[in-house]
């Protein structure tokens, strides 16, 4: 019953959509109780010589209350798919904005592939939604083969114990490969990540791919993976399917055999009409209980793959299904997060940071406000760990890094625009242009100020020169990662990015590594002449020789 509350909980996020359309289609369910009847009477009339009046009048009432469930399912399909398709934007929204967040309570692990990520953001949801969208169709299938058994046992009730039987046998059958069925899907599930993964990561590196001359290697590999993924899709569906397919071949032979049962007793015309108008109706509701079990399973196994993503449901609160202002099906606008407070830095103490994974030990310095501290070291020493553990992005053993001498608790939380700004080894670039990457995190908007802002930053990043020279200027579009600029281009660009914010501490993971020597004079002019406060990690001379103090970790 658990996740039947988080599902039902999960689909309460549009509540007047989703339940208006619930209903509509538990009364569609319903409707055939009314076409029965209505046949009985006409049947019934005809078999005493009954007014043609009458019969025609049944008939058109029938026609009428057809025309009128139609309207209504309509009606009901189209707002029931506002309520479902907002559940399903509520979960991917939830877990991207546990992937987004810089710290605190609300963050999620980040323990996976961009494509297995992706995988789980597209497949996942729909099965959580599909869970409860199932107890709808039960429900209204329930309701009817309550009132369908009522009418029936009055007048065949042994045809309609029969009739009745594949409920029994639906429930015991898959009960029975109820954890079959559950596996299959994770494998499924589990192969299209692989697939996705790898693809990510052949995209990324389809240069390098192509200069070592492994296209073949790769194709290779990706057909081995797509057939793995084949084969468990197949078993997949087949149990699924075939569930399915058993299910309905038990209850037409049920409903068969009742029909046998009723045909040997004395029953009239009005009596098998309605016998046969609820019995074939009745075929469905086995099924429909056959798939909320199959459901069961596969909410299970999609809710276990998006809690990934997740931080852990507590007994107060869960993540997964948690409502939060969305502008899907009307709602209103997403709730921006509160700016962080600017701390202006006098003083930044790195004290006893370890890191035992990393190699770091009992590391301890001081920062002053407008100075430039540059780490150094072998490769491999840990430097580009030591800025990451500074800044909350990986976890430190020991130690404590304090803000004008008060430790900061959430570094991760704290250590973001305007107080920090982060320059990594390997840029992260998206595929928009130079100024949508520039402002990204800013809240500027578009006017002439911001223009002016675009290209300050791009100066003191010595990327302005480059820019200019190209036929769009700062609209030039750089496609995805950043692919149409060199790695030094890139590297600016990203500096770029962390100047716009002026952040009081500005930390930069060798920044000038591909960059030739007069651009990277350059570079360093600007960023000592800017007045920021710089911890930097570089084996450069020219970052070594602006230095005001140099750490090494060697």
């Amino acid at each position: 019953m658990r996740a039947l509350r988080r599902a039902v909980h999960l689909v309460s996020f549009r509540p007047r959509q989703f339940w208006v359309g619930s209903l509509a289609w538990i009364t569609y369910f319903l409707y055939p109780i009314i076409p029965g009847v209505v046949l009985a009477r006409a049947f019934t009339a005809i078999e005493h010589r009954g007014s043609a009046v009458l019969i025609g009048a049944l008939l058109v009432g029938l026609f009428a209350a057809e025309l009128c469930v139609r309207m209504l399912l309509r009606f009901g399909h189209r707002t029931y798919m506002e309520g479902f398709e907002a559940a399903n934007a509520l979960t991917r929204v939830n877990a991207m904005d546990a992937q987004l967040q810089s710290g605190g309570l609300d963050v999620g692990p980040r323990v996976l592939t961009a494509g297995d990520a992706m995988t789980r953001l597209r497949d996942d949801p729909k099965d959580l939604v599909m869970f409860v969208d199932n107890w709808v169709d039960v429900i209204g299938s329930t309701v009817f083969a309550a009132i369908a058994a009522v009418v029936l046992a009055r007048t065949q009730p042994w045809a309609t114990a029969v009739a009745m039987t594949p409920l029994l046998i639906v429930v015991v059958a898959n009960r029975s490969v109820g954890n079959l069925i559950r596996r299959y899907r994770r494998a499924s599930r589990d192969a299209t990540s692989e697939v996705s993964t790898f693809l990510n990561a052949t995209l990324g590196a389809a240069l390098t791919i192509k200069l070592a001359g492994a296209q073949s290697g790769v194709v290779a590999r990706l057909d081995q993976m797509n057939r793995h993924r084949a084969h468990a899709m197949v078993l997949d569906q087949v149990w699924s399917e075939g569930m399915q397919t058993v299910n309905a071949a038990t209850s037409n032979i049920c409903v068969g055999l009742a029909l046998v049962v009723a045909a040997r007793s004395r029953i009239s015309t009005a009596e098998i009409s309605l016998f046969a108008s609820y019995a074939l109706n009745l075929v469905w509701f086995p099924v429909r209980i056959g798939q909320v079990m199959v459901g069961r399973r596969r909410f299970e196994v999609s809710a276990t793959r998006m809690e990934t993503m997740l931080p852990p449901t507590t007994a107060t609160h869960d993540y997964l299904t948690q409502h939060r202002a969305m502008p899907v099906a009307h709602g209103p606008e997403l709730e921006a997060a509160p700016p962080v407070d600017r701390v202006p830095l006098e003083k930044l103490d790195v004290r006893s940071l370890s890191v035992a994974a990393r190699g770091l030990d009992d590391v301890s310095f001081a920062i002053e406000r407008g100075s430039l501290t540059v780490v150094t070291g072998p490769v491999g020493c840990g430097k580009s760990s030591l800025m990451r553990a500074i800044l909350g992005l990986i976890a430190a053993d020991s130690g404590e890094v304090c803000w004008n001498d008060t430790p900061v608790a959430d570094r991760a939380a704290f250590f973001v625009p305007p107080n920090s700004a982060y320059v990594a080894q390997v840029p992260s670039l998206f595929a928009t242009t130079i100024a949508g990457n520039v402002l990204l995190g800013t809240g500027l908007g578009t006017g002439p100020g911001t223009q002016a802002a675009i290209w300050e930053a791009l100066r003191l990043a010595a990327f302005d020169t480059d820019v200019a020279s190209f036929p769009d200027g700062i609209d030039t579009v750089i496609g995805a990662r950043g692919m149409r600029l060199s790695g030094g281009q890139a590297q600016r660009l990203a500096a770029a990015r962390a100047f716009i914010h002026h952040p009081e501490l500005l930390v930069i993971d060798d920044l000038s590594s591909a960059l030739d020597s007069a651009t990277e004079q350059r570079l360093w002019d600007e960023v000592r002449g800017a007045g920021f406060t710089v911890l930097a990690v570089s084996n450069r001379p020219a970052a070594i020789a602006r230095a005001d103090q140099v750490v090494n970790l060697g």
